[in-house]
């Protein structure tokens, strides 16, 4: 995260709007960028102290000095420190401080110099002089060895992730998030729940879902700053959706008024974040690869199969099914979800989301080799369980969608 004076100056303000200045990849802020990155990729091997003394020359009184100090800070915290120190630093300190008063020359005070209590802590410890003097202060972070560079390696992405850091540190800010989101829900309720951020949701028929997000400024949050930090790191998972608009309440420090923060699915900041692969397990990816097959290119066709495009909200949490069925008459929809050979913990959190859900229209195929005991899941779903030894029988699928589908409510 990138502190807050070197996020304000990057901030334009239109009556109750308000958004980020995006750094434009220019020549002049690639050359500076591509000046950093040579700067740290000179540094590998030596200590972070001398990495940010070099990072301050190049500084000097420039008067792009807080861009300079922002895309810095964006690629230095994506580089890997450590130190193989050959034992603990505090032991080490303590055993050298013991040996004192100690000084550089000898005096009628004192009789052993820094050189010689050095020489001792090394014989007593089985390591030479200059292992102790590498090691002695190891611990600190100015004295962590630069190891490697991260994952930025050109000027553009310098640029690119300095952008997000400081659309993403106005969020630091918010009071409420509103999120309407169409489709790609998982990527983000996955990082909304490992974020622990408080929010509501509620569906809206025909278009998707609506989202608040409660922000740091909230009334209902308490921990601030931690909560912000959480808060601010979020907004990459939102740009993981397809088709998202969101609209944050914010109120940054020294200004003394609420702003309107907008994004939408045209912005050009992207996300780092990782996405999930279409399919969580090759069951689910057989089964979509098989109803395709058959009836994907079927003009006759009557369901029209989808992957994950419907939440069951429960409370603080959701449940997203693998797939929906949906009739292409009359609108009828069914919802499956496969449940294959899993940690326990895992199958005993989907009991519970099944049971709370109590959808009728809710189809479970259960793979005969789960570790399920008979007869447990068909005892907590309120909609059809169909077992399968090797995959799903698509006709009993169809069947089962046939009793279960309903009309989505209104």
């Amino acid at each position: 995260m990138l502190k807050s004076e070197l996020i304000l100056p990057r901030l334009k303000k239109r009556g109750k709007e308000i958004a980020p200045l995006a750094l434009p990849t220019d020549y002049h802020y690639i050359e500076i960028a591509n000046n950093l990155i040579s700067i740290v990729k000179a540094h590998i091997g030596q200590s972070r102290g001398e990495l940010d003394e070099a990072l301050r020359a190049y500084e000097g009184e420039s008067l792009d000095y807080r861009i300079m100090r922002g895309l810095a800070n964006v690629l230095v915290n994506r580089c890997n420190f450590g130190h193989d120190f050959p034992m603990n630093p505090v032991v080490l300190r303590n055993a050298l401080f013991n040996r004192g008063p100690i000084t550089l020359k000898k005096d009628l005070l004192s009789t052993t110099t820094r050189e010689e209590a050095i020489a001792a802590t090394a014989t007593q410890f089985g390591l030479t002089s200059k292992q102790i003097e590498q090691a002695l202060f190891a611990d600190l972070l100015e004295e962590r060895i630069l190891l490697g560079m991260g994952d930025i390696i050109n000027p553009t992405e310098l640029i690119a992730r300095y952008n997000l850091e400081v659309a993403r540190g106005l969020l630091y800010w918010a009071r409420e998030v509103d999120i309407l989101v169409r489709e790609g829900y998982k990527d983000l309720f996955k990082y909304i729940k490992l974020f622990k951020l408080m929010h509501t949701i509620s569906p809206i028929p025909h278009q998707g879902y609506n989202i608040i997000l409660h922000g740091p400024i909230s009334p209902f949050v308490k921990s601030t700053m931690r909560y912000g930090l959480q808060f601010a790191k979020f907004m990459p998972a939102l740009l993981l959706s397809k088709n998202w608009r969101m609209d944050a309440q914010v109120q940054p420090p020294e200004t003394g008024k609420s702003f309107h923060y907008t994004l939408d699915k045209t912005t050009p900041l992207r996300s780092h974040f990782k996405a999930s692969n279409l399919f969580d397990s090759k069951l689910e990816a057989d089964f979509a690869a098989e109803f395709e097959a058959k009836y994907g290119n079927n003009k006759k066709r009557k369901w029209k199969l989808s992957r994950e495009d419907e939440l069951i909200i429960l409370g603080d949490t959701v449940m997203i099914p693998d797939f929906s069925l949906t009739n292409e008459k009359d609108g009828r929809r069914a919802l499956i979800e496969i449940i294959g050979f899993w940690h326990p913990r895992y199958l005993q959190l989907k009991l519970d989301k099944i049971r709370e859900a109590k959808r009728n229209d809710l189809i479970l195929l259960l793979y005969e080799s789960s570790n399920v005991a008979e007869g447990i899941f068909e005892k907590i779903s309120a909609g059809e369980v169909l077992r399968f030894t090797k995959k799903p029988v698509l006709k009993e699928v169809l069947a089962a969608v046939e009793r279960c589908a309903v009309l989505p409510k209104k």
